[in-house]
């Protein structure tokens, strides 16, 4: 069964990292493995101190990829901020039955829409914000309706 698993500072556990370490598939290549297990690493640290929530998208005791959130001010618009998206090696760039045949990516964009709709309507937030850490990412997220703000920056208007 498909299961979205949400992580904050009141749920995780100590082992965080280790509980979804075990479940993740890094990248064939050495080098950008070893990155996205730093960024894993540091997603849980902000965690275990409050400065985002985690999401996991999880089936079959897989872990099919994740979406950490936090709440951020981009040009003095308050905005859910995208902190790090992964999705396991073996999912990329599939469609896939069970996520209404959408691709791991962007079920996770959507979930973060959905979520960022639902917690604007409460507070207020005008904007889904990302930093992409490379050119192709910048073009994979404006494939799915992001905007560039900036140099470095990227939205979405909710």
């Amino acid at each position: 069964m498909l299961e979205i698993i949400n992580y904050n500072c009141s749920t995780s556990s100590y082992n965080l990292y280790t509980t979804i370490f075990k479940k993740l598939q890094f990248s064939n290549d050495i080098q950008q493995a070893n990155r996205e297990e730093l960024f894993i690493k540091d997603i849980c640290t902000r965690i275990s101190k409050s400065k985002s929530v985690l999401y996991v998208l999880e089936f079959e005791e897989k872990i099919i990829g994740l979406i950490a959130l936090s709440a951020s001010s981009v040009t003095d618009q308050p905005s859910v901020q995208i902190d790090y998206i992964f999705v396991s090696q073996s999912f990329r760039s599939q469609n896939l039955e069970i996520l209404n045949n959408l691709k791991p990516f962007r079920y996770l964009i959507n979930l973060a829409i959905s979520l960022a709709e639902d917690m604007s309507k409460k507070l207020g937030l005008r904007y889904i914000v990302l930093s992409p850490d490379s050119d192709n990412l910048k073009e994979k997220y404006l494939s799915v309706g992001f905007k560039k703000l900036n140099k470095d920056w990227m939205f979405f208007k909710i």
